[in-house]
This record gives structure tokens, sequence and C-alpha cells, in this order.
């Protein structure tokens, strides 16, 4: 090949980012599950890997096409990702029902599959080939019920979740970790349709005037959660409310909360206040790159993306030796040290959790006993 044809290109769109770092070989390609995959994300992973002897081992792909329906597109999405040619390993995908949906295809396909923020314990068994880089359901259950009944002291804990893999997990792990300290969850509904027309009655079963919880855990999603507590902080203005890790702390949804978003506490994976120097290194590339502050998903996007980056660095682009790499992070190879903690896989496995309240437009760490 002629050398005026050797090229270094980039193509950011918003289903795909394509690094092409040679003319002699094609490069491998990691996956991107995401519906879209943030380009925000990707745009500090470049700017880091930019910098590096060698530059980018492996372009960043995503699917090409997304059908409509939910379960379908995230198996036609796994499918067009492990038909990529010179494919070693995915990121993705978005939440716990979407990665247990999209699972049997990277197994089936044998490509590693790195999930950066789905809690569901079951992805932890789902297949040899699936690494969940988040706190399970049960850690953040645990979590939420030692914050809960130590630091707020509180006795009656009510409890409003999505009817999903994730609500549901989350619920479950609730329940398990109040059983040990005596406790149960006093009153609990789906969420369902409670911010529609005729919804008061889940508020009112949850979070009644006469015998209100202490604490309301709330197991959804962003705009859900925003209109939950301004509801029912309207009805109960002193009721303190629990958000999990799917509520990252958004001016919209501060906005939709309220004044009750004063007395919410926000679970978090990794938050921007921290000051090790991964975190403020990451912190001060996003806010240069993107212009803002980055959110714990995106720290984890960041993570998962890095941590194959650095595995098709140490043993190549096979995705075998990809996933026996992943496997024997913190047994027989040293833990990956990403930005949200040191990242190892396996069920011994233990990831940091951090309480969140919003002081002065900002998130700030709060102590757990």
């Amino acid at each position: 090949m002629r050398a005026l044809d050797c090229r270094r290109s980039m193509l950011v769109g918003q289903v795909a980012v394509l690094w092409i770092l040679g003319c002699e070989r094609r490069p491998a390609v990691v996956g991107l599950g995401y519906q879209p995959p943030s380009p925000s994300v990707i745009d500090v992973v470049r700017a880091e890997l930019t910098g590096r002897p060698g530059g980018a081992p492996a372009e960043l792909r995503g699917p090409s096409s997304y059908l409509g329906t939910y379960a379908a597109r995230e198996v036609d999405g796994a499918a067009q990702l492990v038909a990529l040619p010179g494919v070693v390993a995915v990121v993705g995908h978005q939440d716990s029902r979407s990665t247990l949906l999209a699972a049997p295809v990277y197994d089936e396909a044998r490509i590693p599959l790195v999930v950066p923020t789905a809690t569901s314990r079951a992805i932890g068994t789902a297949s040899p080939w699936v690494f969940p880089l988040a706190p399970n359901d049960s850690q953040e259950g645990a979590f939420i019920a030692e914050f809960a009944t130590r630091a707020l002291r509180a006795r009656a804990i009510a409890l409003l979740y999505d009817n999903d893999e994730y609500g549901r997990g989350l619920r479950d792990g609730l329940r398990a970790a109040l059983v040990v300290v005596g406790l149960q969850i006093t009153a609990q509904a789906s969420i369902g349709a409670v911010c529609e027309p005729g919804g008061d009655a889940s508020l009112a079963l949850v979070a009644p005037r006469q015998h209100p919880p202490d604490v309301l855990v709330i197991a959804g999603r962003q705009v859900a959660a925003g209109c939950i507590v301004r509801r029912v902080s309207t009805r109960l203005p002193t009721l303190r409310f629990i958000a999990g890790d799917a509520v990252e702390i958004r001016d919209s949804v501060l906005t939709a909360m309220g004044s009750g978003a004063d007395s919410t506490y926000f679970v978090a994976f990794w938050h921007p206040g921290l000051t090790d120097e991964r975190s403020a290194a990451f912190t001060s590339a996003y806010r240069r790159i993107v212009g803002t502050v980055p959110t714990p998903g995106a720290a984890m996007q960041y993570d998962a993306i890095m941590l194959l980056m650095q595995a098709l660095r140490d043993v190549g682009p096979s995705p075998k030796a990809i996933q026996v790499y992943l496997a024997q992070l913190g047994k027989t190879r040293a833990a990956y040290q990403g930005v949200t903690g040191p990242i190892t896989f396996g069920p011994a496995r233990h990831r940091p959790l951090y309480m969140l309240r919003v002081r002065k437009g900002a998130a700030t760490g709060v102590p757990v006993p």
C-alpha cells in the first residue's frame, strides 16, 4: 500500500467511533452496546489513548441500526456487535434487563462482555463471558439498609420499585439486609403508573400521612424519581428519600424533585468530588474535553473501555485471552486500577458505593457509618 494511503482517521457518529491506526492490518474492535454510546466518554478515552505510545489498540464501534421493540433491539444489537469483523470484546448494555436479554448472544459467540452499570446479581452467573463492573443489587441493598438504619436512624422503611430486573433485585437485596438487623420493609409498591393520573393510591400506601415511614427508598429511574419525590414531599415535607444508583444527580432530576431534592440521598458508584489521583485526573479531563461534570455512569463506562484497552495491550486481540485476563483479575493477576477503584470479577469482589447529597448545587459525599 502506498504511503499516501496510510492515514489516521476518526469517525465520530451517534452509533460508532472508528479509530484506524495503521495500514498494515485491521485493528481489533471493541463493540459498544449502548443505545447509542456516549460520545462524551469516547472523547475522553480518545484523548487519553492518543497520548499513549501506540495510540488506541482497538476501534470502538456500535451497532449500525436499532430495532424498535426493547427485547428485539437488545438482542439484535448484540448480534450485530459479535458479527463485526475483528471484534474482541463488548462494553454494555444499558441496564440489567437489556444485559440479561443480550447475554446469551455473547455466550454463544464467545465474546467477552464487560457491563459497566447493571446491578442484577443474575448477571454475575449469566455466563463466564459476562463481567459485571458495578456492585450487585445484594450489595447495594445492604448499603442502603445500613445507611438508612445507622446514619438516618430509620426504623420504618418503605419502598417504591420498578417491576423489572433492576427494581426487583434491589427490592430483594434491601429486604434481605433489613432482615439481618431485625427489620422489614413496612410498605412497598411497584412504581408502575404512580406518576400518572390516579397514581396517588400507591403513594398513599407506601407513605401515608397518619403513620409515615422514616425513609422512602426509590428503586427506579430518573423521571419517576423526580415525580415521586416532588409529590410525596408535598404531602410529607419531613420525609427523607434514598434513590438507587439508576437516579443520577442531574439538573433535570433536581428540578423535577423540587424542594424534596434537599431531603434526598443518592446511591452512586463514584462521584466527581473524590480527590484521589485517578478520580481527580478523570474529572479534570472530562471537564476540559466535554465541558460538564462527569456522572458516575460516565466514570464506569470509561473504566470498562480502558480496562479492555489494557487487556488488549497485555494479552493481544484474542477474545479467549481477554476473557481469561478478566477472570484472573484479583486472583493470579493484579486488580486493574480504575477511576472507580480496583476492578476484579467473581463472587468475592467488592466495589465501592457512595451516598451523595446535593448542597449548593454540587453533589457531596455523605459519611456512611
